[in-house]
């Protein structure tokens, strides 16, 4: 009759146990720890956006002196109304 009867029945509830740990692992809590760990979590980002920041502008000032060195040789801008030309050939075989 008695076969049914679980005697291993924990003493504490695993909800308890759960919030005693969590509460222990504040007390190990630093800010010095947690400044790092968002540094860390934030920089691979903050990173990439500025090297993609600087390429861009890196680009934006090679493309005025090529824009400037064009304006005064005849040559240079030809190449660039033909590349511009080809490219928005390009563009349009996709609606045709």
């Amino acid at each position: 009759m008695a076969r049914f009867i679980h005697i291993d029945v924990p003493v504490q509830h695993d909800g308890l146990n759960r919030v005693t740990r969590g509460f222990a692992a504040l007390g190990q809590f630093s800010i010095t720890r947690a400044a790092f760990a968002g540094l860390a979590y934030l920089g691979r980002p903050v990173t990439r956006g500025l090297a993609a920041w600087a390429a861009a502008r890196k680009q934006r000032r090679e493309d005025e002196k090529l824009w400037n060195l064009a304006l005064s040789d005849a040559r240079i801008m030809a190449d660039l109304s033909r590349a511009m030309s080809q490219d928005a050939l390009r563009d349009t075989r996709g609606y045709y």
